[in-house]
């Protein structure tokens, strides 16, 4: 492929998602990360685009900067954007990234909070945060059923602008001007089950953990797809999974019958999230003498590490670096107040997760 082909690719998909990560682009496009890297250096020296780390990320509008400098001047100081997550590490970590790298672009800064899941601790940092003057809030509640919340009523009423992140607000009352940003795991799943159709497959079991904020909407989408395509929705084929904070031998004694209850169900393909409990399975299910993907295909909503499991795992990726930019970009518009840079209207922004096909999803083996 020449050079201004991959340039084409690489401005497509800028404009599609608003990021670029090298390995991920390098892997769907079958270009070495090597040549990938070189591109965004070319197309970067020619005022294109910005590299950041590990990607790269479209040139802002002229005037964000100027805008950050006036929020700067005005304060005496940095924009500040404060950012609450329930955890920095595994799925909140591209998040965080993300958010890093749009708030580097737009040279204000970022404060990050940790809440660990609790409510109390969540309410306690956001006053902390409102208290220490930042001009906007990234706020991911702790749970996902926001409606009633006391979080929320300290939220609608800040003063600041408040973006909701990887969490939905339409059924929220809310009295204050809240926006959010978060991916469309209804449309995930129904990525991750139009796959598996479009490969034959017919019983198709959904695997999550109880209790996982991303659950409800995934089963939402797993029903959707399969009701589209006129196939029945067969509740059990939806099953639980353990916790994974349970007991290691509770949960090694429970996935081997959550496989069995599968294949006994007539299941030729599982989708399962996250990676975590994907490469479990996975390897219960190879431990049987059970082929993947010949006799069992595997499809893992998550992608962190789905690519090192022993049969590299076809996964649903749900956008997390893009959700962080966005986030800081929504807020940041709202911040600024420039009709340049934002509307009037409140937005809600649903970002599609992606689907990167391995070795672990194959056409249903025809029965004898």
């Amino acid at each position: 492929m020449l050079p201004t082909e991959r340039h084409e690719l690489i401005l497509k998909e800028l404009a599609t998602h608003g990021s670029l990560t090298i390995a991920d682009f390098a892997e769907r496009v079958g270009f070495s990360g090597m040549t990938v890297r070189r591109d965004l250096d070319e197309l970067a020296a020619k005022g294109i685009l910005e590299r950041v780390h590990g990607g790269a990320i479209p040139l802002l509008a002229p005037d964000a900067k100027s805008v950050a400098n006036q929020l700067w001047t005005a304060g005496n100081g940095a924009a500040t954007i404060g950012m609450l997550v329930p955890q920095s590490g595994y799925y909140f970590s591209g998040i965080i990234r993300g958010a890093e790298a749009a708030a580097a672009q737009l040279g204000v800064r970022l404060v990050l909070a940790v809440s660990n899941y609790s409510a109390a601790d969540e309410y306690r940092q956001v006053k902390r945060l409102l208290n220490v003057g930042v001009n906007g809030l990234l706020v991911t509640p702790s749970s996902a059923v926001l409606d009633g919340q006391e979080i929320m009523e300290l939220l609608s009423s800040a003063e600041v602008p408040v973006v909701i992140v990887e969490r939905s607000i339409d059924e929220v009352h809310e009295e204050g001007n809240l926006e959010a940003v978060r991916s469309d795991h209804v449309r995930g799943a129904e990525i991750a089950v139009n796959h598996l159709i479009s490969l034959g497959h017919q019983r198709i079991a959904l695997l999550m953990h109880e209790g996982n904020p991303t659950a409800p909407a995934v089963a939402m989408g797993y029903r959707k797809a399969l009701s589209r395509s006129s196939m029945p929705v067969n509740e059990a084929m939806i099953m639980g999974l353990p916790q994974l904070h349970e007991d290691p031998d509770i949960r090694h004694e429970m996935l081997p019958k959550i496989v069995e209850n599968c294949l006994s169900g007539g299941a030729t393909a599982m989708i399962v999230v996250n990676d975590e409990a994907a490469i479990q399975l996975t390897n219960v299910v190879l431990e049987r003498g059970i082929d993947v993907p010949a006799a069992m295909s595997i499809v893992s909503y998550d992608d962190e590490v789905a690519a090192l499991a022993e049969v590299p795992l076809t996964a649903v990726a749900p956008p997390k670096f893009d959700v962080g930019v966005q986030a800081v970009r929504t807020c940041f518009a709202r911040m600024s107040g420039s009709s340049s840079l934002t509307t009037a209207a409140f937005q809600r922004i649903n970002l599609s997760p992606i689907l990167t096909v391995r070795e672990s999803t194959g056409p249903v083996r025809p029965s004898i």
